[in-house]
């Protein structure tokens, strides 16, 4: 199905990633495998090569330029063009916002933000050299488009991933290149932590676990991103999937508030407004 698609997966040492890569191998990509422990990226090339052998791994962290530009430039060692990028490396340092260190914010708004625009830069400049397109694929949260009490850092990161998926989709349209961001919902390492601590907080207030948080498995969204790699729907949607369940986040809406004072809720602002500008 894609023999001869290349395609970088950032963070695909395990859970999400991992899935991705191992469905994407299967069915027939080359796979740029990419993560901080250098022998857990071994492990999983070597895995991946029971299904065949143009699978390489570069062990560098994407929170640096430099790391990013490593990333794209040893897949264009090895196989001279890169088709699709899929953005999914990240990591979580939860705490309350008010006890957050700068160190947790960093560590957080850098793997996410700077991982994805380096990946993307270097990547779009390799795609509109070959002039042939591509795609482009952002892995953002349901905790970026609503928020989610302890995870500032996170939530920040993941708004500006979607916020960056519809700027791109703008920007990269006349080149080409397709533009996607996918909010998953899905059981790893990554994500457990936070439903223990929703499954206590329910538990403490005599309330059910909230339905949108019973996960799928990772493996859900890697039939979601073959699906996008293959279908090409509109450029800039961003999907949300959990399980079999499919949805999709819209961009905000702005709405334009009535003077005259006819807005419910905010009638006391308009009316203090109304008497500033009087």
């Amino acid at each position: 199905m894609y023999e001869d698609k290349v395609i970088i997966i950032t963070g695909s040492t395990r859970g999400i990633g991992k899935s991705i890569a191992e469905r994407l191998a299967m069915e027939g990509a080359s796979i740029v495998v990419n993560g901080r422990d250098r022998d857990r990226v071994e492990a999983v090339v070597q895995d991946l090569k029971k299904h065949h052998s143009r699978i390489i791994g570069i062990s560098t962290s994407v929170a640096t330029i430099s790391g990013c530009k490593q990333v794209v430039d040893g897949a264009l060692a090895e196989f001279g063009k890169i088709d699709a990028l899929i953005n999914n490396a990240g990591i979580v340092r939860d705490r309350i916002s008010y006890k957050m260190t700068e160190e947790e914010w960093d560590d957080v708004i850098e793997t996410h933000l700077k991982g994805t625009f380096g990946c993307t830069k270097y990547t779009v400049l390799a795609m509109k050299e070959r002039q042939t397109g591509g795609v482009i694929i952002n892995l953002t949260s349901k905790s970026g488009m609503e928020g989610l009490a302890g995870q500032l850092n996170y939530s920040a990161a993941k708004a500006g991933i979607g916020g960056m998926t519809w700027t791109l989709a703008k920007e990269l349209k006349r080149f080409g290149i397709v533009v996607y961001g996918v909010a998953p919902v899905a059981e790893t390492d990554m994500t457990k932590p936070v439903i223990e601590w929703i499954l206590e907080e329910s538990r403490k207030k005599g309330k059910p676990f909230p339905s949108d948080w019973k996960m799928g498995t990772p493996d859900d969204v890697a039939t979601l991103i073959s699906t996008l790699l293959s279908e090409r729907p509109d450029s800039g949607s961003i999907y949300s999937v959990n399980g079999n369940r499919l949805g999709i986040w819209e961009p905000p809406k702005h709405h334009t508030l009535d003077l005259s004072g006819n807005e419910g809720k905010y009638d006391n602002i308009i009316r203090s407004f109304n008497g500033k500008t009087q």
